[in-house]
């Protein structure tokens, strides 16, 4: 699902007009991100937690032992879905994923 499908559908669904949801929609991802971006741990009860991590440093040989190269820590996010969300994945018919 793309957010242009999410925002049609929530559209359909709660009966405002789309660019109403469209800019709800990109004022919460943009919440979402300006949070996780100053480190703060964003928290959607019955759906997951988005917070910031520290990915370790580390040393890398390319494949030929020709090049050696150090990658720096460096900041990313990580999102974990909550226990519904975990439940209902481990439910889903495998042949549907992917179509």
């Amino acid at each position: 699902m793309t957010k242009q499908h999410l925002v049609e559908r929530l559209a359909e669904g709660v009966g405002l007009p789309r660019p109403e949801v469209q800019a709800i929609v990109d004022g919460f991802l943009s919440l979402v991100i300006d949070a996780v971006a100053s480190g703060e741990r964003v928290e959607l009860r019955r759906f997951g937690v988005w917070k910031p991590v520290v990915r370790k440093g580390r040393h890398l040989v390319t494949p030929d032992g020709a090049h050696e190269v150090d990658l720096p820590d460096r900041a990313t996010a990580v999102f974990a879905p909550a226990a519904e969300f975990r439940t209902r994945m481990s439910e889903l018919d495998l042949s549907s994923i992917g179509k």
